[in-house]
């Protein structure tokens, strides 16, 4: 028996407003329905054909294109004779600095084989010793994405001292660069991400740890990186240590996208998951609702996305399979919304910590708090502030925005929470 398919109402094969990443390598989520960013996609091209080796940031707020912005740079590289792959390397605080080296070399490793699946050659097998064991180090059982099976457990053998990679990474990563530009390659470009999960603390540690290999890694010929993170983590990051900012561009900084973008954005993926081609898709949602919701979001793409999908499953979950249904309009969403997103963020919060939000709603929910102003607010103590603030980031209803110099970090409500308010 079929099971029903709410989106099938509107000639969709499934939910326009996924929130995965585009990738080249997906048939759900390609890159062609991307759309925007002309210019920033020609900044970041120019700079990695402008050069033997680069290192570029992008930054900006969560949800707001950053990933898949670079995933797009990296398919406009390949048909430029660069090599990538479509694997996502994350920076971690934790662990020493051959941590950050083996991902790198794992990375390029990838890429090659991602290439030139055929490749061979003692740069090759040097580099597959060393991945191989950084990722039975790693725990358990891995397998390279493109194929290049790794067997066995975290007990077994290993037969590179985990000391190795510091001796001979940096050389075993030249020589992989010098075997890949020999083999056609004009370069291989590198996505590396997670800014977004740092903290302060974590954000500096990572900083050190990219200082500790500048010149093992990061100078390579043929080597391009591309950082991505929110504004504060890119910036702690990539510019606190003289070093690093001395081979880093500026960070890029993205702005939202243009509402105009937006819709064209939701009519390529209508387009895309059409179910019946010999009728017209239906939009599920008003252009309004796009408006308002982008509005509340202030261009948080994910966090747009996931309210759509959210309340239209709401609505029309109980609705029988071939009805005539029209685009859910913004009073009903927002209605719908309200009530779901109070629901579970009280649950999440309890009393005390969703009373504070009810405050600061009372006050504007559009308003950006400090520290200090949320004392007075709330009559409580600056402890009880912080306290408060980090259970309500990590609830999804509060974020904090950009550090501007020495000013007091601001922080803002989310859409999420303006829409439960």
């Amino acid at each position: 028996m079929a099971l029903p398919n709410l989106w099938g109402l509107y000639n969709l094969r499934s939910s326009p407003f996924f929130q995965a990443t585009l990738r080249a390598d997906s048939q759900a989520t390609p890159l062609r329905l991307f759309v925007g960013r002309k210019r920033e996609r020609q900044l970041l091209l120019t700079t990695i054909g402008s050069s033997a080796s680069s290192r570029q940031a992008i930054a900006g707020r969560p949800g707001i294109g950053k990933t898949t912005l670079v995933q797009t740079v990296k398919a406009d590289a390949q048909v430029g004779g660069y090599w990538s792959s479509d694997e996502i390397i994350s920076i971690s605080a934790a662990g020493a600095s051959e941590h950050l080296l083996g991902q790198l070399l794992s990375g390029v490793y990838d890429a090659v084989l991602a290439n030139c699946p055929t490749a061979t050659g003692p740069e090759v097998e040097a580099a597959q010793q060393l991945v191989r064991s950084i990722r039975l180090r790693g725990g358990g059982f891995t397998l390279s994405a493109f194929g290049f099976g790794l067997g066995g457990s975290q007990s077994e053998s290993i037969a590179t001292p985990p000391g190795a990679l510091l001796l001979d990474g940096p050389r075993v990563l030249r020589d992989l660069l010098r075997y890949a530009i020999g083999q056609g390659a004009s370069g291989i470009v590198l996505h590396l991400n997670n800014l977004e999960n740092l903290s302060e603390a974590d954000a500096s540690r990572a900083a050190d740890l990219l200082r500790s290999i500048r010149d093992q890694a990061l100078l390579h010929e043929g080597l391009h990186l591309i950082v991505v993170g929110t504004t504060d983590a890119v910036r702690t990051v990539v510019q606190s240590h003289t070093q690093i900012r001395s081979v880093f561009s500026d960070p890029l900084v993205l702005e939202p996208l243009a509402i105009v973008d937006v819709e064209q954005l939701l009519t390529n993926r209508y387009g895309a998951l059409q179910l019946d081609q010999s009728r017209s898709w239906r939009p599920p949602v008003d252009t309004a609702v796009v408006q308002r919701l982008y509005e509340l979001f202030r261009g948080d793409l994910r966090g747009m996305l996931k309210a759509l999908e959210d309340g239209i499953t709401a609505l029309l979950g109980l609705t029988s399979a071939g009805a005539d249904v029209a685009p859910v309009g913004l009073e009903d969403l927002l209605l719908t919304l309200r009530q779901r997103n109070q629901a579970e963020l009280r649950e999440q919060l309890g009393d005390n910590a969703w009373e504070r939000l009810l405050a600061w709603a009372q006050v504007d929910s559009a308003t950006v708090q400090s520290q200090a102003e949320l004392v007075e607010l709330w009559q409580v103590k600056q402890p009880s502030v912080s306290q408060s603030l980090q259970q309500l980031i990590e609830a999804g209803a509060v974020e904090a925005l950009p550090r501007r110099g020495r000013e007091p970090i601001q922080y803002l409500m989310t859409g999420t929470a303006r829409l439960a308010l």
